[in-house]
């Protein structure tokens, strides 16, 4: 039951246990997708979000991991060289941003994964094409989607054709059959392509430095200085810390504590001394509004200035009416002037609630020129 409409010219591909269906002729030119399942035998209309390709015939469509590839066709009126994917869980259409030279706009060609990589061949741009190209897929952060030609010698170059079909197995690449404008091809131009003989796409793995430089913190290996903080030890290595101004001055200047091993840490707990060094180590750091006060308070006295900001857009993204008057108590202290800049506005139009709370209470009793400051201003 239901199911697409008769067509001709449309693209098939298979992912787990369902066929897709795309696009098509049916008397007019189609852009629809459409599923089988094979366990149930049943049709579904896959309803799509993003921008759909425009409708077309003659196209072909590929599975690559957890996405639907089409590329190219025929609108009735043009040849096309665009290249769409959508995401089967999402069911999203995107355009990626392709590098390299994509090939001239075609129809009737085919097209068929391997490895990383989208392999389009032949097809018709009005006359026959025996072209190879490689859509190198992006598999990672680190990697970019682009085409590329592949050239292969004179004497391997398959004939011109259209409307033939073509699969893989293994490492090759085989392509029989077709058109070339003049006559119907058979068994005298049956190809292989090897593609371990022109495969020059390498993935390169995800960076590491961030997770490898964190596994540095209260290491013991290499360690050169020790940390004691409420009690405990904290294992640490001079050349991660001296990015940071404190710590330059700590070990590089006249202090005794350069020529310490091991130096004590009061104004700081244990965990928060913690989180210093894993800022200092990755320059990363998820601040949970719970610690972002007292994180601020450790990034001011040890100066380090893009953390102490951090902790600032963190506060003010939570700002409430309960914590508004000790944010801008703590920004005056430690002379963050934007937040208490911020923080001072937030007062200010909320003032008949932030003046009952025991914050500003608190407030009040450990500097009450900010509470005149806060009154004189409205």
């Amino acid at each position: 039951a239901g199911g697409p409409s008769p067509r001709h010219s449309h693209a098939a591909t298979v992912h787990n246990h369902h066929m897709y269906i795309f696009a098509g002729y049916d008397g007019s030119y189609k852009n629809d997708l459409h599923r089988f399942d094979f366990s149930s035998s049943q049709w579904a209309n896959v309803t799509t979000v993003g921008r759909r390709p425009r409708p077309r015939y003659r196209s072909t469509i590929v599975t690559f991991k957890n996405t639907l590839i089409a590329f190219g066709g025929h609108d009735g009126s043009r040849h096309l060289s665009d290249t769409h994917i959508l995401d089967i869980e999402t069911q999203t259409w995107t355009s990626p941003a392709i590098e390299g030279t994509p090939p001239i706009p075609r129809d009737s060609h085919v097209s068929v994964i391997h490895g990383n990589s989208m392999y389009v061949f032949g097809g018709s741009s009005g006359s026959a094409m025996n072209d190879l190209h490689e859509l190198q897929l992006a598999s990672n952060s680190n990697s970019h989607t682009r085409w590329r030609a592949v050239t292969t010698p004179q004497a391997d170059q398959p004939r011109h054709r259209f409307c033939h079909i073509g699969v893989v197995s293994e490492d090759s690449f085989y392509v029989w059959g077709g058109y070339d404008g003049q006559e119907r091809l058979g068994m005298e131009s049956f190809q292989k392509f090897s593609f371990t003989l022109y495969d020059l796409h390498f993935e390169v793995p995800d960076s590491t430095i961030v997770s490898d430089f964190r596994s540095m913190i209260n290491d013991s290996t290499l360690s050169d200085i020790t940390f004691v903080v409420e009690g405990q030890e904290i294992y640490a290595h001079k050349l991660m810390l001296i990015r940071c101004s404190y710590f330059q001055s700590l070990f590089l200047g006249a202090m005794k504590e350069s020529t310490m091993s091991t130096i004590h840490i009061e104004q700081v707990r244990y965990s928060i001394f913690l989180s210093v060094l894993e800022y200092l180590y990755t320059d990363q750091l998820k601040i949970p509004l719970g610690i972002a006060m007292e994180l601020f308070e450790a990034a001011d006295l040890f100066c380090i200035h893009r953390l102490k900001t951090m902790c600032e857009k963190r506060m003010l993204q939570s700002i409430t009416v309960e914590t508004a008057a000790s944010i801008f108590h703590a920004a005056d202290v430690h002379s963050a002037a934007t937040l208490r800049q911020k923080a001072k506005k937030y007062m200010l139009s909320h003032f008949e609630e932030v003046s009952k709370t025991s914050s500003f209470e608190e407030m009040g009793r450990r500097n009450i020129d900010l509470v005149f400051e806060i009154l004189q201003s409205r």
